[in-house]
């Protein structure tokens, strides 16, 4: 959806900033964040580019500073989270090492959101868009026999150009695992089922570009503030330990919200076929996230007073099963919902039911008839919607200033 002239834009400052930054530093030199968004959103059909939402972050994987996306050799950052300003310039913000006593040891971040995500019950009801990202492995099974991995280009500076490097079974196209793509809701008569690329490699880190997105939030305060509080690790059940359970999302202030156990009863009684051998609580991960807090305390999962509670969005990482006739326990692409007071369920948005079905045949496809099947895994999403307006309050200063300026050409042709 982004004109030629973006993308040449984007390409020109990219190689613009090497020149200035001369080549006496090193190969790899962040592009320094400027300002993005500032007003206040609105919803429509229409879907907003990046660079006018304010307050994105996103992690990488694996975690690293904004000069380690793709260098040689990365310098990482366990926990840390980078803020990008959706022209390519980017800035470290928040870094979670050492906050949870229960766990202490640095990992690495594989989803974020904030506790009350914006646009969380719009994207519910069709009245935002949903965005995600795609993990850079995937697998490949042969049914009735082993997987093995296979590798989702970063974007548009990998070999397969973009935007749009990855087709979907529907037919449309969507970023590669170093970009942000996006689904339409209804909103306004959108047709259903409809994806794209929201924000390309060189619009989330311009130098270097990511090759994997793992964690997105967005609308939040500009840098140097960053609102992220609610965020998942690589692998939920290393946080296992002695005498507490498993985690699968963590606070910003070092607590557990969601037990790994609460993750599994979810996915477990929404998914068909069968469970592979190995041992789900090894096998299950949440590894994209939103959430929508809405009662009791920030830090806590708690049941509604009256009826539905607070409530997650989710997805957890593919997990590959030959013995299954798809060749997927799940794909990586579900998205579910999980209330505090009620059953899980699948997302509906764009018009369809995230479902196994359905990520089967728009996230996955098959090499040989029968035989060989794949499937991509989505590890980050958020929402957005189409414009951004002037906060209420400029709205006010607006208005005192066109009844000034009234008052003075009254006074001027009196």
């Amino acid at each position: 959806m982004r004109g030629a002239s973006r993308v040449l834009a984007a390409s020109f400052a990219t190689a613009a900033a090497a020149v200035v930054l001369g080549s006496a530093l090193p190969a790899w030199a962040t592009i320094p964040y400027s300002s993005a968004g500032g007003a206040y959103p609105g919803f429509g059909p229409g879907v907003i580019d990046d660079d006018l939402v304010g307050g994105k972050e996103y992690s990488h994987d694996r975690d690293s500073t904004t000069i380690g996306a793709v260098g040689s050799p990365p310098p990482f950052d366990a926990e840390q989270v980078i803020a990008w300003d959706g022209k390519g310039g980017t800035v470290d913000v928040t870094d979670f090492s050492g906050t949870r006593p229960a766990y202490p040891k640095d990992d690495d971040i594989d989803a974020l959101a904030n506790h009350g995500d914006f646009a969380y019950r719009e994207v519910k009801n069709e009245r935002a868009h949903l965005l995600f990202s795609l993990d850079d492995t995937y697998n490949l099974v042969s049914l009735g026999g082993g997987f093995a991995p296979m590798s989702l280009p970063a974007g548009a500076s990998s070999p397969y150009p973009g935007p749009g490097v990855v087709t979907l079974g529907n037919g449309n196209t969507a970023g590669g695992a170093g970009e942000v793509s996006f689904e339409l809701g209804l909103i306004g008569g959108n047709p259903p089922d409809t994806q794209g690329v929201w924000a390309m490699q060189t619009e989330v880190n311009g130098m270097p570009g990511p090759d994997d997105i793992d964690g997105l939030e967005v609308w939040g305060p500009e840098p140097p503030n960053a609102d992220a509080n609610k965020y998942s690790l690589q692998d939920d059940i290393f946080s296992l330990s002695a005498g507490a359970a498993a985690t699968s999302v963590w606070n910003a202030s070092g607590t557990p919200y969601i037990p790994q156990s609460m993750i599994i009863s979810a996915v477990t009684s929404l998914l068909p076929g069968p469970r592979p051998d190995a041992d789900l609580q090894e096998l299950v991960n949440l590894d994209a996230l939103m959430v929508h807090d809405a009662f009791g305390v920030p830090d806590r999962f708690d049941d509604g007073p009256n009826g539905p509670g607070d409530e997650i969005i989710f997805s957890i990482r593919q997990i590959p099963n030959p013995a299954d006739p798809d060749g997927f326990y799940a794909t990586g692409s579900e998205l579910f919902v999980l209330n505090a007071s009620a059953a899980p369920t699948f997302l509906s948005h764009g018009g369809h039911k995230w479902d196994h079905g359905y990520s089967l045949s728009t996230f996955g496809g098959t090499l040989v008839d029968g035989q060989q099947v794949f499937a991509y895994d989505i590890n980050a999403i958020e929402a957005v919607g189409e414009f951004a307006v002037p906060e209420p309050k400029t709205y006010v200063l607006l208005s005192t200033a066109l009844v000034g300026l009234a008052f003075l050409r009254w006074r001027t042709h009196r």
